[in-house]
């Protein structure tokens, strides 16, 4: 069996071959490249991937579906930084890509990225591409993330309801077209309902467990503003954690989602870690426990 090191190291070679396929013969291919390599953790990808093999299904069409949604999610983290949006500086420890090149560039970087992800999916089983490209529009368009960065940006007062599901739409919904796409690709395993709970539990507890993290360094007024842990209850939010993980847990059982499982833990281990070690940064701002933070494990 492959290791989950050996699986990512598949979908970074993947992600660049792919990306490779489309390069302009131009300079601008700087700025694409830039914006894309390094990757983040690719997260979204390595569902894809763990799911088709867990199912031993993971084929060229899984590889193309996980590079096409990291394209995409890259284009939109483009577009959040820009001043008109979320105004960061940096991304991913360096400048973002805008403060690098300047903000047409970046603009038609994220263009050419959202472009390439839907163009990518022609390499797609043509008797699963209908439906593919359907739920692919549904979560990205004006429905689904769109609409979450809609209601983040809109400047309304966010009720928890709304913080709630401004996670499950710009957060979640690329983790569940991942799920929901490798479901697809790989003769439906999962039934719809398991996979779209799947995705929208890993979506909130990706984005909230993020907030939390946050609290363990040295905050900006930005984060002050806007980290959940400091208007909400803590304790209602470490709820929904909670149970965001039971439900994991018992789909992944249920489902025999091994190595699916073992991703999502590999990523829980590693917020435990970042949790601990800035434990007593962590402590001025919420009231938690040790063995709150333990029990991240699905």
């Amino acid at each position: 069996m492959e290791t989950l090191e050996e699986l990512r190291d598949e979908a970074l070679s993947n992600l660049e071959l792919q990306f490779n396929e489309y390069r302009p013969d131009h300079e601008f291919s700087d700025v694409l490249k830039y914006a894309c390599f390094p990757p983040g953790k690719l997260f979204r990808s390595m569902l894809v991937y763990c799911l088709g093999f867990d199912t031993k299904s993971l084929s060229p069409a899984h590889e193309t579906l996980a590079a096409s949604i990291e394209l995409h999610h890259t284009y939109t983290l483009i577009h959040d930084d820009l001043p008109s949006m979320d105004d960061d500086d940096e991304r991913r420890g360096r400048a973002a890509t805008h403060k690098k090149f300047g903000e047409w560039r970046a603009i038609l970087a994220g263009d050419a990225l959202l472009a390439q992800s839907f163009g990518m999916l022609s390499k797609l089983p043509k008797e699963k591409l209908p439906e593919l490209l359907k739920i692919y529009h549904e979560h990205t368009g004006a429905r689904g993330l769109i609409l979450g960065q809609v209601l983040d940006l809109s400047g309304e007062d966010k009720s928890l309801d709304k913080l709630l599901k401004i996670h499950e739409l710009k957060t979640g919904r690329l983790i569940q077209l991942a799920i929901r796409g490798a479901n697809i690709l790989s003769d439906l395993p999962l039934t719809d309902e398991k996979a779209m709970r799947l995705g929208h539990s890993i979506g909130i507890n990706f984005q909230l467990l993020d907030d939390l993290c946050e609290l363990t360094e040295r905050l900006n007024e930005h984060e002050k503003e806007i980290n959940p842990f400091l208007h909400f209850e803590a304790e209602t939010l470490l709820k929904i954690i909670a149970n965001n993980v039971m439900c994991l847990r018992d789909i992944c059982d249920e489902s025999k989602l091994h190595v699916f499982k073992s991703y999502i833990n590999q990523y829980m281990h590693k917020t435990q870690k970042i949790l601990l070690d800035g434990f007593e940064n962590l402590k001025k701002h919420v009231d938690i426990d040790e063995d709150q933070i333990k029990d991240l494990e699905v």
